[in-house]
């Protein structure tokens, strides 16, 4: 499969995952069919499903049986865990009252109750293995692939939300200049004006963009600093970013040796003193309200 169809596929899988383990009671019976048949067609999750189903056949009835004894058991190996956990919700599909089972099993009364103990005790645990699975099996540093990782797409910023303005007088480009490369290399998109300010461009719409783009600001204050006035219009748009965005937005002033003060309209928010480039780098990745990804090897690495 190429990237663009597994990045699809990984969409449908977290969607109907959602959908399945989120939505309305009232329409479980169409959230678990439209999941298995899913399960059942997609290339991507047939090539992890179809391997561990084959090698293992699961006694689904029995353990159906044992649970009107009020007995759940899983098997130890996770190959054949997986294989029941999909035998279990297959049933399900085909005759959805068998969710009565948990509801009459565990002395409840309603059948809502008894599919929120079928979301919890198997398909929780079987979405969060299959999702694993189909991470390594994808191996994309994709918005899908982390959602996979459990992280809700409410929570991954879109292209337009990652950027970092860095804030700076001329005479520190040079400095500045280090921060965007690093940050370049770990997947931020820096907002700096020579390469974002094309020659012609309006300086107040170039950087009032920037800004809007941006999920945080960062000031440099070093010894080079010598009044306020050239930062103020930055410091209203980034006071303006942090109101409309909330937590979603950062303001970080890094405050070098032997630099003046830092401006008082910037003492409400997060500021360091700092002695070198490393320690500014440190401060500026544990104040962004986005956290870097999870390690893994650089692509074409076996």
């Amino acid at each position: 499969m190429d990237k663009d169809a597994i990045t699809e596929s990984l969409r449908k899988f977290v969607e109907r995952r959602d959908d399945l383990l989120h939505e309305d009671l009232d329409g479980f019976a169409l959230q678990i069919s439209r999941f298995m048949e899913l399960c059942d067609n997609d290339e991507l999750i047939k090539s992890v499903l179809t391997p561990v189903i084959n090698k293992h056949s699961p006694d689904v009835e029995s353990w159906w049986k044992q649970l009107s004894n009020k007995e759940i058991e899983f098997p130890t190996n996770s190959d054949e865990e997986l294989a029941l956990r999909y035998s279990i919700l297959q049933s399900v599909k085909n005759d959805p009252d068998k969710v009565y089972g948990f509801t009459f099993a565990y002395g409840k009364r309603k059948k809502d109750e008894g599919i929120e103990l079928f979301r919890s005790i198997v398909i929780r645990p079987f979405t969060t293995e299959l999702s694993d699975r189909l991470s390594k099996a994808a191996n994309l540093a994709t918005p899908e692939e982390r959602a996979l990782q459990a992280v809700p797409l409410s929570r991954i910023p879109s292209a337009t939300e990652i950027r970092i303005f860095l804030s700076h007088k001329s005479v520190d480009k040079p400095i500045v200049k280090r921060y965007y490369n690093v940050l370049k290399e770990l997947g931020f998109d820096p907002w700096l004006d020579e390469p974002d300010m094309p020659a012609g461009t309006n300086l107040e719409r170039g950087i009032f963009s920037g800004f809007e783009k941006s999920c945080a600001a960062v000031f440099f204050i070093t010894s080079n600093f010598k009044d306020e006035s050239y930062l103020a219009t930055e410091v209203d748009y980034a006071i303006a970013q942090k109101r409309k965005k909330g937590n979603k937005f950062a303001i970080i002033t890094l405050r070098y040796t032997d630099a003046s003060p830092v401006p008082g309209l910037l003492t409400p928010y997060i500021y360091k003193n700092i002695e070198n480039d490393l320690e500014g780098f440190n401060e500026i990745v544990r104040a962004l309200p986005i956290e870097l990804g999870q390690t893994r090897w650089k692509k074409g690495i076996e």
